[in-house]
């Protein structure tokens, strides 16, 4: 006989011992149980702003020059004028190890009619916070906290375009965010 055929023949052996039974492919196993454990996630949440508490910017809440109210729709801005928009909301924030950081979306402009070149002179919307009162910086604790937001809409001036003259545009809503953070202090 061959070596490759005795080789075979012999393979064939062993797999038909080990699978009958005469032979054991055997190892030992221990166990132990970990106990499980109910989990609940935290929460962020912000509730709708309230834009009325600064009476001098009247009824829609948005001021010219930080001064006096501006009407949109009926009053106009130049070049060089800043809207400002004071707002409070609430954020709750549960869970341990939570933090916060906050941000106010890009400016964008409602659909057909806007002027582009008002939109894009009008585009640096950007806002500052205060936290219980205090100037913002990330939030590292969970509870709830009343936070400020004051929305800032510059109308740039010395621009060397004069393009933006008798046109209307329409900011659309801004978007505020807190954005949950891991904080393991």
């Amino acid at each position: 006989m061959k070596k490759a055929t005795k080789g075979a023949l012999a393979l064939a052996a062993a797999g038909s011992l080990l699978v009958g039974g005469a032979g054991s492919l055997a190892y030992w196993t221990g166990t132990a149980t970990v106990g499980g454990a109910s989990i609940s996630s935290g929460t962020i949440t912000l509730s709708a702003p309230d834009c009325s508490t600064n009476v001098s910017a009247g009824t829609h809440g948005w001021q010219l020059d930080g001064g006096t109210a501006f009407t949109p729709g009926t009053d106009t801005i130049v070049p060089g004028d800043t809207l400002t928009k004071v707002c409070n909301t609430t954020l709750t924030m549960t869970g341990n190890h939570i933090g916060a950081t906050l941000a106010l979306g890009s400016a964008s402009f409602a659909g057909p009619g806007g002027d582009a070149n008002l939109e894009a002179a009008l585009s640096g919307a950007s806002a500052t916070f205060k936290v219980d009162g205090a100037a913002y910086a990330p939030i590292t604790n969970p509870g709830t906290y009343t936070v400020q937001v004051t929305v800032t809409v510059p109308f740039p001036s010395g621009v060397t375009a004069d393009n933006t003259k008798s046109v209307s545009a329409t900011l659309d809503d801004l978007t505020f965010t807190a954005t949950q953070t891991h904080d393991p202090s």
